[in-house]
């Protein structure tokens, strides 16, 4: 199992140290960072002076791959807003002169959870744009519905990894969705490696409660994080309490 973080958090000096201690304590877990410097990679191309200082700190360790963060808007936003927003990502090691500044990929925020013909359109052009720029590393691409898909009818072959549910803490334990994950993998019929579960408002639980939990995720998804953030719209701001200890369970349950 490897960590989806999304990386919200302005680069002050030493914010991102829990990042880069737990990166160096779990050599054998992979990370996948998600960096958003201004809701998208910034209008000019360029992110502030203190993003580019301190993301050329990341490809100090092998197991940190990053993402650059684009939002859908669920579709509205246009798609040419979208593809530029690639674009921008893709020149950044030109744009900044620092091939440490890359990202490996992209992780679209805001995609749309049901099913239509024109949404699966418009994830593929955004997909292609991915696909068609050198300057993205692997190429890498997630998608977060943040639900529950369809079984039937989603867009799980489009990207790489679909955050498949994004909630609390408490909405995961709700038996009914609890259980649609735990079968999410075979109903739908692609592999756990492509799905990833993220919750946060985690209450203070104990040690052996956060290896459950983890246990429990990792039948259901590949890829996961937690947060005991509760703050509305402010969960993936900072590094929770627990961020360390997740970390090591994650570790002891890959």
């Amino acid at each position: 199992m490897s960590i989806l973080l999304p990386l919200y958090i302005y680069p002050w000096a030493g914010a991102w140290d829990p990042l880069y201690s737990a990166a160096t304590a779990h050599p054998n877990l992979n990370f996948s960072v998600i960096v958003n410097p201004c809701n998208g990679p910034c209008a000019n191309g360029l992110p502030e002076q203190a993003y580019r200082d301190e993301m050329p700190k990341l490809k100090n360790y092998h197991n940190i791959r990053t993402l650059g963060y684009v939002a859908t808007n669920y579709t509205n936003k246009p798609i040419d807003s979208v593809i530029q927003d690639i674009y921008t990502y893709a020149n950044w090691t030109a744009t900044m002169n620092d091939p440490r500044v890359a990202v490996d990929g992209i992780f679209f925020d805001e995609v749309p959870g049901t099913y239509d013909w024109h949404y699966r359109d418009y994830l593929n052009l955004a997909k292609d744009a991915v696909k068609r720029s050198s300057g993205l590393g692997q190429q890498f691409i997630v998608h977060n519905p943040g639900t529950i898909p369809n079984i039937n009818w989603n867009y799980l072959e489009i990207a790489d990894v679909t955050v498949v549910f994004e909630d609390t803490y408490m909405n995961f334990l709700d038996a009914p969705k609890f259980n649609a994950l735990k079968t999410l993998s075979a109903d739908t019929r692609f592999p756990k490696s492509k799905l990833a579960v993220m919750l946060h408002t985690v209450p203070n639980i104990p040690d052996d409660l956060l290896d459950w939990t983890t246990k429990q995720i990792k039948e259901m998804a590949d890829w996961s994080f937690l947060s005991s953030v509760q703050t509305k719209n402010e969960w993936w701001h900072s590094f929770s309490p627990i961020f360390a200890k997740f970390t090591g369970a994650v570790e002891r349950n890959r």
